[in-house]
């Protein structure tokens, strides 16, 4: 079987998985590729005021309300409590 897809991103780290969650918002198919699965330990989750206002405008442009609640360090341990995370 073949299959078409509009859009191939390799790795599905936050850049890759939120590129593929605005692409589907437009319509756009994806296939989205990693060479591990999740859940797993990653290194770099710490983000600034200046990437949580960025993710922010990010999510309200895409209509992405799911995003939301990452961009402030309260509100994604209430939306998403099995979320494992940490002040650094």
């Amino acid at each position: 079987m073949k299959r078409h897809f509009d859009f191939l991103i390799l790795g599905s780290g936050f850049a890759g998985s939120l590129l593929a969650m605005a692409l589907r918002r437009q319509g756009r198919s994806v296939l989205l590729i990693d060479k591990s699965r999740h859940p797993r330990f990653a290194i770099g989750e710490s983000t600034t005021p200046m990437t949580n206002l960025l993710l922010e405008q990010f999510a309200r442009k895409w209509d992405l309300p799911q995003v939301l609640p990452l961009t402030r360090w309260g509100t994604w341990h209430k939306a998403l409590p099995l979320t494992a995370g940490g002040l650094k």
